[in-house]
């Protein structure tokens, strides 16, 4: 729900009557009602009533391979950041993807999978989301050439030229972003944005590009109009706030969503009141353990034991997208994703592990690499699916209390004591009458969003539940 909400839909729940007067916003009262005073009391004193905030923060697990170049990586950023530790997760992983770019792959769905990621780091301003993401970024630039990474501003356009050899790009490519906010702004209310933002969903994907423009004749010796590379490996970091993490109002916004893994923390990693002085030394011992990643190359694939684990994730993952509810979409494309997230996430693992460790590069995914990116996705899946969840929560908060003065208003005439009790039904009559029509209340923001928030204010509950039949009681003003 956006907040001008209450401008969309709150005037339209009780139309006007041709005298001028309000229609009442209910049905007469029905049968199961005749007994109000016999439903259970709600004693609303011995309710505290907590702020939306109030709840502990929430901080998202990081779950990295032990021994590895990772796990070295997480001690060296640890002195220098106060992000959370999935910050330094979500900053690095794109980075060892970018470092291995189309030298090694897996065949996934008839075609090679690499091992490039999208990460979005989200948190509250001032969280050190562009602390932690600057020492990624300062590693990249120590392995990478500087034709590997995107610029901070280029045209849809130009951006085919990043990745075209001929004018001095480079298709492997990482773009580092600390605070993506305007970024996906712009992507969201701009024509060249959302051309952007629709390029990022085959980029994602690892598509050739192509172009024809009457421009490219002139510059072509042999005066082609079309241009076209091959394939292309893109990985991207972005730091965003929860809001703006959303995508709302993106034209693409379900398949840009699913394509990024998410990073959440509502608080600091910890607290560091005297930076460690800058070592040259411990930067470049790091940098040199994460360019061994460059001597990896070639198809890599599973030991029997992973790819026994392997099948028998994609079917637990089946399972869940056919259980899960058809009306969360979101959650279902991300679960459509999770494998091959799983994958690129299992091949760095391994690379990372392998840099550490030394010894024969073999190209095999083993079970510890594998369980650990299993684990480490549904780490992602988990926080992506808290932040469609609070990512609204201000324009939630302002928009509950509204219902909530139109609730006690127009159901007046169902107050027993401190209490005015409401069937489901009649408030899905009376409020989500009309949720085919776009910005309209739905069923789904009205019991998963809003009466929760009222609940957690101390100013709802659910008072009866008889198999399907519910009815909620709402704490009555006092007089």
């Amino acid at each position: 729900m956006n907040q001008d909400l209450a401008k969309t839909w709150i005037p339209e729940l009780i139309p006007d009557v041709p005298d001028g007067s309000r229609a009442p916003a209910s049905a007469p009262l029905p049968a199961e009602f005749a007994e109000i005073a016999d439903y259970p009391p709600i004693c609303w004193d011995e309710i505290p009533a907590n702020s939306a905030n109030s709840a502990a923060p929430y901080v998202q697990k990081a779950v990295l391979p032990a021994d590895s170049i990772l796990e070295d990586w997480f001690a060296y950023a640890r002195q220098h950041t106060e992000g959370a530790d999935c910050y330094l997760a979500g900053s690095i992983l794109p980075v060892a993807g970018a470092l291995l770019g189309r030298r090694v792959w897996m065949q996934l769905g008839g075609r090679r999978k690499f091992p490039n990621l999208f990460t979005l780091i989200c948190g509250k301003p001032g969280d050190r989301k562009s602390t932690t993401i600057q020492l990624g970024a300062a590693l990249a630039r120590r392995c990478l050439p500087e034709a590997a990474f995107l610029p901070a501003n280029f045209s849809p356009e130009s951006l085919f030229d990043e990745f075209d050899e001929q004018c001095g790009g480079r298709p492997d490519k990482l773009w580092i972003a600390d605070d993506a906010n305007s970024v996906l702004t712009d992507w969201q209310k701009s024509q060249n944005g959302e051309r952007i933002a629709a390029r990022f969903l085959e980029l994602y994907d690892c598509a050739p590009l192509s172009e024809s423009f009457r421009r490219n004749k002139k510059d072509s010796d042999e005066g082609r109009l079309r241009r076209a590379v091959a394939e292309t490996s893109t990985s991207l970091i972005f730091g965003a706030t929860f809001n703006v993490a959303c995508f709302q109002g993106q034209t693409v916004r379900a398949g840009l969503a699913r394509r990024f893994l998410y990073y959440t923390a509502e608080r600091r990693g910890c607290d560091i009141l005297e930076c460690a002085p800058h070592d040259p030394g411990a930067a470049e011992a790091i940098a040199v353990a994460f360019r061994r990643c460059g001597d990896i190359e070639g198809e890599m694939s599973f030991a029997p034991a992973a790819h026994r684990r392997w099948l028998q994730y994609q079917t637990t993952n089946r399972l869940d997208m056919d259980s899960a509810d058809p009306l969360r979409e979101e959650l279902i494309s991300r679960l459509a994703s999770a494998p091959a997230q799983v994958v690129a996430v299992a091949m760095i693992f391994e690379a990372s592990m392998w840099a550490r460790r030394g010894g024969a590069w073999r190209g095999v995914i083993g079970l510890e690499a594998l369980d650990a990116a299993i684990a480490h996705v549904a780490s992602c899946l988990e926080a992506a699916g808290w932040l469609d969840g609070i990512a609204h929560r201000a324009a939630i908060a302002e928009d509950s209390e509204v219902l909530y003065t139109r609730i006690l208003r127009d159901f007046a005439d169902r107050q027993s004591g401190p209490t005015i009790y409401v069937a489901r039904s009649e408030l899905t009559r009376a409020y989500c009458h009309d949720s085919s029509r776009r910005g309209a209340l739905g069923p789904r923001d009205f019991y998963e969003r809003h009466i929760p928030a009222l609940v957690a204010q101390g100013k709802a509950r659910l008072a009866v539940k008889d198999g399907k039949r519910e009815v909620y009681g709402f704490r009555a003003e006092e007089s």
